[in-house]
């Protein structure tokens, strides 16, 4: 007898009782009439109406049959489930959520990827837990050259994406005696990853110059998060001065600070701005970092440098989970970096990002006049524009997306109880081409104005 086929007739009857469509009183067909109606054996009806008797569904009277009892009528469960909101894609894109495809070469990768292939050992299991050691070692490699990080592949660790390697760095220390600081406006969904997992959050006010750090003495947190080189998403960068003033505290305080370089290599004038990674002498700083803002989004590869006295606290944590990064893209990005293309990437980006930014200034000088104040920037892929005489900003992005320009409110940011300037916007250059720039905000203007 099939256990599957006598619970599918036993469920099948039960639903048809439940739902009063086999009212109390009602005579189930014969063991011989539903063998024959429903082309199952005897022993499946048999143990089918046995079980709708012990759950007091039906009563067998012998000589007579079985009948059905009266039972509660369940109310029809509604399946309806609302339809998925698809984003429709704007015209115009600031969002940064996409890439413009002329800044990568698929066919690149394509072919990095089939290299890799050829050896299928290293796809036969979970990867390894701290990501591929291939893949750690031309990390660590790239950093001390590119960025002042000097590490090796025992202290790098890999994950998909930098909110799931927070997700495994979060459960490294006691949350209940940690009270982490994050940038106001910053990155919310890095501040949501400690929030979740039951850290005390702390919101302090940022400025041209970078953190204040009187508010940071003052509100008691043993950990920060920032971005020194490009702050997420005002743009400020921290000076030398209070990198080391940071670094300072962070040794008085024994705090640890995560330093999210996300952007530090697109630097358009002179060398990329030291790292507090390459600064720090106390083992405080974690230094994380992450590929997605120099090839396409869907790459999903991040990492962090621990500093030495840190590494046998994540091992501890780091056996429950398994690495989430694919071992595809890992053993393809440790390619592509040996072979010296992501420097060729980068040094690429720097040169068109340089001039779509530039491009941005131009527009809006040439439609918005004096109405427009784009902030310098001579970093990363985005810039921040005030726009004076308007109405509210979340307002405005609306009315943009609706002509077809996908913008972001600075307001999008905002973490704490200050409220932004209610007419600053992110624009990103990431994903729109440089020729499409004039006419987007050309747009914009005829929204706004």
């Amino acid at each position: 007898m099939s256990e599957l086929l006598y619970l599918k007739l036993y469920h099948q009857l039960k639903e048809e009782i439940e739902a009063g469509r086999l009212g109390p009183g009602t005579r189930l067909p014969s063991i011989r009439q539903m063998t024959r109606d429903s082309a199952v054996s005897r022993t499946t009806v048999e143990t089918a109406y046995e079980h709708l008797c012990a759950d007091g569904i039906v009563t067998c009277i012998p000589q007579s049959g079985y009948y059905v009892n009266e039972v509660p009528h369940r109310s029809p469960v509604s399946r309806t489930v609302e339809p998925e909101q698809k984003q429709e894609q704007c015209e115009y894109d600031f969002s940064g959520h996409r890439m413009d495809p002329v800044l990568f070469d698929f066919d690149i990768w394509r072919k990095l990827s089939r290299s890799v292939m050829m050896d299928s050992a290293p796809f036969l299991g979970y990867g390894e837990n701290q990501g591929e050691r291939a893949l750690r070692e031309q990390i660590a490699r790239y950093l001390s050259a590119g960025r002042g990080v000097y590490t090796t592949a025992e202290y790098v660790v890999i994950s998909a994406g930098i909110q799931s390697l927070l997700g495994v760095l979060c459960e490294m220390f006691d949350k209940s005696t940690q009270r982490i600081a994050f940038e106001d406006p910053g990155f919310r969904k890095g501040c949501r990853v400690f929030t979740d997992h039951g850290y005390h959050t702390v919101f302090i006010q940022g400025s041209a110059s970078g953190i204040n750090l009187k508010q940071l003495e003052q509100s008691g947190a043993n950990m920060l998060y920032i971005s020194p080189s490009h702050s997420f998403p005002s743009g400020a960068s921290l000076t030398h001065n209070k990198r080391v003033q940071l670094l300072r505290w962070a040794q008085k305080k024994d705090a640890i600070i995560f330093e999210d370089d996300y952007d530090g290599e697109l630097r358009y004038t002179g060398k990329p701005l030291a790292t507090l990674s390459a600064l720090d002498s106390g083992e405080n700083v974690i230094y994380l970092g992450a590929f997605s803002k120099l090839l396409p989004p869907s790459i999903r590869i991040s990492y962090a440098v621990l500093p030495p006295r840190l590494l046998p606290l994540y091992r501890a944590v780091s056996g429950h989970y398994n690495q989430t990064s694919s071992t595809m893209e890992q053993l393809t990005m440790a390619r592509f970096i040996e072979e010296g293309r992501l420097e060729k990437q980068v040094r690429r980006l720097r040169r068109m990002y340089s001039h779509k930014n530039a491009r941005i200034i131009e527009a809006f000088a040439e439609h918005f006049g004096t109405r427009a104040v784009v902030r310098p920037n001579d970093t990363g892929l985005h810039v921040v524009v005030s726009i004076s005489g308007t109405g509210n900003a979340e307002a405005m992005c609306a009315q943009a997306r609706k002509a077809g320009v996908d913008i972001v409110p600075m307001s999008s940011y905002q973490m704490g109880h200050q409220t932004a300037e209610k007419t600053d916007f992110y624009l990103s250059s990431a994903g729109i081409s440089e020729e499409d720039i004039e006419p987007a905000i050309a747009r914009l203007r005829t929204v706004w104005i």
